[in-house]
């Protein structure tokens, strides 16, 4: 289970497992990447690198708030 702060909702993620947690420092993560049409980065914001691995930072409440997903209903003011 994941703990999640998204939208001012606390909420669990059931996944299948988590290999590790890390901490990155600011200077391991870099900017999203210019990727074109190629692939969609709509929600990632970043790359990090930790020893050989290759991470994606990934904006989470973007992607769960997306029409695709809908898990969370944003308000409009």
């Amino acid at each position: 289970m994941i703990i999640l702060n998204v939208a001012g909702r606390v909420m669990g993620i059931k996944v299948g497992g988590v290999s590790d947690v890390i901490t990155l420092r600011e200077g391991q993560i870099q900017p999203e990447p210019e990727l074109g049409s190629v692939i969609d980065t709509e929600y990632i914001t970043g790359l990090g690198a930790v020893d050989e691995r290759m991470l994606i930072w990934i904006d989470i409440e973007k992607s769960m708030s997306s029409s695709g997903l809908g898990l969370i209903k944003q308000s409009i003011q």
